[in-house]
């Protein structure tokens, strides 16, 4: 990037950089609030528990309203697991006085946390965990957090906990930041690391650019390797950061090959035209969002049917992997009855789940079914006895296929089948039966969840936004 343009880019740094740190009463409100916490969980757990606050806030790269705190309470090593996850349950609940309207909820990563809503207006996470020395003797993942914790505040720069923020609200304004299952994006701890690794913002900008894949960062020594395959052999990513507390584990694991490509596409616009709308993109619309919806799929001339189902009160980590994989399935289904899908968008919207396929306007009469190599195998006798009642046989060079009357001549007779309880399996938390199917429609109260993630998956700047 040429000094004109870099200078352009630090000023629409330190504009939004206005708009997403939190003030300084604000940073003293929480400091305060997190020290109440603090003091009254020490008063609850014995002496030998050590009481240690982790994550964003801890580390000062929180954005602006982020008041959400980390709490960890590490017990010796030699506590099990089972006797660490009821003593954390005990002192988390007691936190709480229900005459101030204050209430916890049991929530579950690898063993079973507290949160906590307390007067003060802090939601808190108290979580028992091992304190350990190194990751080759933690129980379970989280034991690491509070090494992450400890390697930051000792790698990092103030002007670098600016830079975390402002990459990590670039990636939240394009539908990128956050590594739950529904996002597959980038933590707050990767941010953390990639400033780090590159030093600023912009060096990191520059390096998404002319990013060559499989490449593997190595933050603790800020080294990158390009076309790194060993290391995509070893974790299956094509983007791997290796975590400085732990080299066995890649940090950017839960990216998405989408979220990855979408980052190379969000620098690429910024490094080539530093402007607010390449920065923030275009936002949404929530009293537009209806219209909107309905001149998209009009223009596109695509099909768009969506299935609408209820699913089970349980977290968005478990429910999201469930609904994916009836995607896949549905996507999978159309295919093997020969219909094209341009693409796929599922999304949670309160107590129920959409799953919304988009295809070009197809009527699939007859199908062409792929059977053997003739010169592979004497054994093709077989498929014709299968398809003889089909419509005939062709041979395209050596392989033998039959024109057989396709059992579903529209994809809408394929949906009705998976609303009638058919050719999906129930998942745990998700049942088809008598699921809702819109053809060429969504419910008003899914209007603007349903424009704001078509606008994520079309558009890295969203469509007719204002």
């Amino acid at each position: 990037m040429d000094g004109k343009k870099a200078k352009e880019a630090d000023r629409i740094f330190q504009h939004v950089l206005k708009n997403i740190k939190p003030s300084r009463a604000e940073a003293r409100d929480i400091i305060y609030n997190v020290n109440n916490v603090v003091l009254k969980l020490k008063e609850i757990v014995p002496g030998n528990v050590e009481i240690r606050v982790v994550g964003s806030i801890a580390r000062s790269t929180n954005l602006k309203g982020d008041s959400d705190v980390d709490v960890f309470m590490l017990f010796d090593r030699s506590v099990s697991k089972e006797s660490l996850s009821k003593k954390g349950l005990e002192y988390g609940r007691r936190l709480v006085d229900p005459k101030k309207g204050e209430r916890y909820e049991i929530k579950y990563a690898e063993h079973p946390y507290v949160r906590v809503y307390l007067e003060s207006g802090i939601k808190a996470d108290i979580v028992p965990a091992s304190k350990i020395e190194s990751a080759e003797s933690m129980a379970t993942s989280v034991d690491r957090t509070p090494m992450h914790t400890e390697f930051v505040n000792s790698s990092i720069t103030n002007k670098q906990r600016d830079d975390v923020r402002l990459l990590k609200y670039l990636l939240k304004a394009h539908g990128i930041y956050g590594a739950e299952a529904k996002t597959g994006g980038f933590s707050g701890y990767l941010c953390e690391l990639l400033i780090i690794q590159f030093g600023s913002l912009l060096k990191f900008l520059e390096w998404a650019c002319r990013i060559k894949p499989p490449v593997t960062l190595y933050p603790i020594m800020k080294k990158a390797v390009a076309e790194d395959e060993e290391a995509f052999r070893k974790f299956g990513k094509r983007l791997v950061v290796i975590d400085p507390v732990d080299i066995n584990r890649n940090v950017a694991a839960a990216v998405s090959e989408e979220s990855f490509a979408k980052l190379v596409l969000v620098a690429r616009a910024f490094i080539s035209n530093p402007t607010l709308k390449s920065f923030y993109g275009s936002g949404f619309t929530s009293s537009k969002s209806e219209e909107l919806i309905y001149g998209f799929m009009k223009k596109s001339g695509l099909q768009f049917i969506t299935l609408e189902f209820r699913i089970s009160d349980k977290s968005p980590e478990i429910i999201w992997p469930q609904v994916n994989k009836t995607a896949k399935k549905i996507e999978d289904l159309l295919c093997n009855n020969g219909f094209e899908t341009a693409f796929s968008v599922s999304w949670i919207d309160g107590n129920e789940a959409l799953i919304m396929m988009a295809l070009p306007m197809q009527s699939v009469k007859s199908r062409m079914i792929k059977g053997p190599d003739i010169f592979k195998t004497e054994n093709t006798s077989q498929f014709i006895e299968k398809h003889g009642k089909g419509m005939g046989f062709l041979i395209k060079e050596s392989t033998l296929y039959a024109l057989e009357k396709n059992r579903y001549p529209d994809a809408e007779s394929i949906f009705g089948d998976i609303v009638k309880g058919k050719l999906i399996d129930k998942h745990k938390d998700i049942n088809l039966k008598n699921a809702k199917v819109l053809i060429n429609r969504i419910s008003k109260k899914h209007a603007y969840s349903a424009y704001v993630e078509l606008s994520a998956k079309l558009n890295i700047r969203g469509f007719g936004g204002e």
